[in-house]
């Protein structure tokens, strides 16, 4: 009778596991990978889903919400001055903080480490953070860990090389860089430094991270640069927006398991990066001949379009920002 009560038992347990295997975790991952299973083998799922989604986005408001009113924590930012690559002098609390929706990124133009990634995701949230809020409500900081070998020239033919510069269809871009006392005081005031004193006098170890704030909210955060672009986009979606439906649509929708765009046919929804994407296809469309029979877009000086490069039979644009390498970054 023990052993048949043990057998009974063992058998319960193991049946609850498969059915709880069968589930996935409770982790809002594995439960927007699980929904999106059930999504794609049932069409009436996926009404029935997408229907609960648009209930839940439509309780969200679109009135603006009042800007804050008191202490902000710029308030205690130093006077440190910065210069761009076109060698213009800001003042960062006053020109890069006061009043802005800035996201900063520290980097250095030597490092082959995590800097290149962490550029190329602040270049494409400026794609997709531009379809949201226009080219003059936001703002990118790419600030160098090595002042002493970054200077203004150096940082310019950075951005030249990461296709970084000045574009009138998108938000500002500022590489900058500083005395080191100066660059110093930022990166503290940021908080994008390490406890341990060792490890934070080794720029070799700096933090991979994205630093956004909303002065007018009085908002700030920070998010790793190596997660995927449509979780950044959506953490500065949740510090800049203005309304709770676009700070909190995306979210609603990235975790009922639909794509970012789910919600682009509601009022007052969102913009996501199929919006960014298709604005950077049809700019790119003039110059670049895209697929296997892609030709030159440049001939030595006769192009002047803004994604070629002179002296060059190639357009830079092409090879580093097709619409197939935005479609692969946005899936991973």
């Amino acid at each position: 009778m023990k052993i048949r009560l043990e057998l009974l038992v063992i058998t319960t347990i193991l049946i609850c596991g498969l059915f709880v295997a069968s589930f996935g975790t409770n982790s809002p991952q594995a439960s927007a990978a699980r929904l999106t299973s059930l999504l794609d083998r049932s069409p009436a799922a996926a009404k029935m889903q997408y229907q609960h989604l648009r209930e839940r986005a439509t309780e969200l408001d679109t009135q603006a919400i009042p800007e804050f009113q008191g202490n902000r924590v710029s308030d205690q930012f130093p006077d440190a001055v910065l210069v761009n690559q076109d060698g213009i002098s800001m003042n960062f609390r006053e020109d890069l903080v006061r009043d802005k929706v800035t996201c900063f990124a520290m980097f250095y133009t030597r490092c082959t480490g995590t800097c290149p990634g962490t550029i190329a995701k602040m270049l494409k949230i400026r794609e997709s953070l531009t379809s949201q809020f226009g080219r003059d409500s936001i703002q990118f900081v790419c600030i160098t860990l090595d002042p002493e070998n970054d200077s203004p020239e150096t940082l310019l033919q950075y951005a030249k090389s990461v296709n970084g510069l000045h574009n009138p269809a998108l938000a500002d871009i500022h590489f900058c860089t500083g005395t080191p006392h100066d660059v110093e005081l930022v990166r503290r005031a940021l908080g994008m430094y390490d406890l341990d004193p060792e490890v934070d006098s080794d720029r070799t170890q700096h933090a991979a991270m994205i630093v956004m704030g909303n002065d007018r909210y009085n908002r700030w955060a920070s998010a790793p640069s190596g997660l995927p672009v449509e979780e950044i986009h959506e953490t500065v979606l949740r510090i800049a927006g203005t309304t709770e439906r676009q700070r909190f649509g995306l979210r609603l929708a990235l975790d009922s398991g639909f794509k970012d765009d789910a919600l682009a046919d509601m009022e007052a929804a969102p913009v996501g990066f199929s919006t960014a994407r298709n604005s950077t296809e049809e700019s790119t469309a003039s110059c670049c001949d895209q697929g296997p029979s892609a030709k030159p877009c440049c001939n030595g000086k006769s192009k002047t379009k803004s994604c070629c490069s002179e002296k060059t039979s190639t357009c830079s644009h092409c090879s580093k920002n097709t619409s197939s390498d935005l479609q692969t970054s946005i899936g991973n």
